[in-house]
């Protein structure tokens, strides 16, 4: 989504809740993004977050038609409960579910497909099906519940090797192809060129860039519904004993991308973000928005392998999804809306990350290789990763962030190593996991 950023902050953040009585339309049939759709009409209430705003606003600017009202509010972000608690609310009292919601969390359509919540309906027969087959197979996959396809993703998050080329130069180092050949480089920075770093193990989804590249079945659901979570396996072992040294010596240290300590520490004029494993919305966004780095420093390169292992595997951060309620009354506008916001045309100046409709896609990566800030078009990695995502993650109804947070974060920055707070990781994602209703196996 750019996984919106807010997403990405330890603390939850507060519900804005900004609405706006505007009116939008369309006469007649129209075609946005080569996808021909039904003339739309009547009222809608959507609600987004504030990266999703201006596309919300484009559509109400031109479609004067369809009146819109637009909340704004927090994504649910970081596995906050925000939608649970409202969808609650409306079923109870039944009346209130917006028509259109966007979040930023993932796996949130998992558990608004179910019940007790039963809120999204399927997209197919209100999202044209010329723009559903425009998006990657495991990406309809991950917003198919059941049989029933109840999503669409507004962008990709696959994981890619961001890199300062100018440093790299500058300090005579070759980029790593191997998660191995990074790690040793990273013991040779924190001896070299003591502050800089090669990654972060701070953030709330870390773990989905280095566990889940990494194919450790921390969130695995199998064909019986159940979910395998184990942490003790092999596969996990091994990037967590990856990791330690790195953590240890301060070249992938224990902390948030975005807090101000981070932007302070390790961005600006001066940047100390030698490489940096991370989803592509990094892209400008984040290094240039957050961070501050000049132009002419970043880059990205392939996903990492594990020595000569194939196929090359990595993970994801975000991939936030439109979803329309099963209660609207006005399912065509809703529909209409959802097209709209993915595939028009603006799409490539307005999207925060890779978008997942193939076209928009497209014109988005255009755009980024022809940015003068990158050191080298940052593109074709981008689109080599975008194929690459591990398949074992699943989309579960339990958020996983606040226990990598709490159980691991919280351990790493008091000095105990991730492969100690390992078991104790499996432990907690398997109490949220029995929470949630479901079967867990550890094995």
């Amino acid at each position: 989504m750019k996984f919106n950023r807010r997403f990405l902050f330890l603390a939850l953040v507060v519900v804005t809740a900004v609405s706006a009585l505007v009116a939008a339309s369309v006469s007649g049939a129209r075609a946005t993004g080569g996808a021909t759709r039904l003339a739309a009409s009547g009222s809608i209430t959507v609600w987004v977050d504030a990266v999703r705003l201006p596309a919300a606003k484009k559509y109400v600017k031109t479609h004067p038609n369809v009146k819109v009202k637009i909340v704004t509010y927090d994504g649910d972000a970081n596995g906050a409960t925000t939608l649970q608690a409202k969808i609650q609310l409306w079923n109870r009292v039944g009346k209130g579910w917006p028509d259109v919601i966007f979040t930023e969390q993932a796996n949130d359509p998992v558990w608004m497909a179910s019940k007790p919540f039963d809120y999204a309906a399927s997209v197919n027969g209100l999202v044209p099906a010329k723009v559903l087959k425009g998006i990657p197979a495991p990406s309809r996959a991950q917003c198919t519940v059941n049989g029933r396809e109840i999503c669409v993703q507004d962008n990709l998050a696959q994981t890619v090797l961001w890199y300062d080329k100018t440093l790299m130069n500058k300090f005579g180092y070759q980029v790593p192809t191997t998660w191995q050949q990074w790690a040793t480089l990273g013991e040779k920075v924190a001896k070299e060129h003591p502050g800089y770093i090669i990654g972060n193990t701070g953030d709330s989804y870390s773990h989905w860039v280095y566990l889940w590249a990494g194919q450790c079945p921390l969130s695995q659901v199998l064909k019986n519904g159940s979910v395998r979570i184990n942490s003790g396996e092999a596969h996990c072992s091994r990037m967590a004993s990856l990791l330690d040294p790195l953590i240890a010596n301060g070249a992938t240290p224990p902390e948030n991308i975005f807090t101000p300590a981070f932007a302070q520490k390790y961005g600006g004029a001066d940047p100390k973000v030698l490489m940096m494993p991370g989803p592509t919305w990094y892209a400008k966004d984040v290094f240039s928005g957050t961070l501050k780095i000049p132009a002419g420093h970043m880059t990205a390169s392939a996903p990492l392998r594990w020595n000569n292992e194939a196929p090359v595997t990595t993970g994801q951060v975000g991939g936030g999804p439109w979803v329309i309620s099963r209660h609207s009354k006005n399912s065509t506008a809703a529909g209409d809306f959802v097209t709209y916001v993915m595939s028009a045309p603006f799409v490539k100046d307005t999207a925060p990350g890779y978008p997942s409709y193939a076209p928009a896609a497209v014109r988005w990566l255009a755009k980024v290789g022809k940015d003068p800030y990158f050191a080298a078009n940052p593109a074709k990695p981008m689109i080599a990763a975008s194929a690459q995502i591990w398949k074992g993650w699943s989309m579960v109804t339990y958020p996983d962030q606040p226990v990598w947070s709490n159980t691991v974060v919280t351990q790493l920055v008091g000095g105990k190593s991730l492969t100690s707070r390992m078991p104790s990781l499996g432990d907690d994602l398997a109490k949220a996991a029995q929470a949630a209703g479901y079967k867990v196996v550890r094995k």
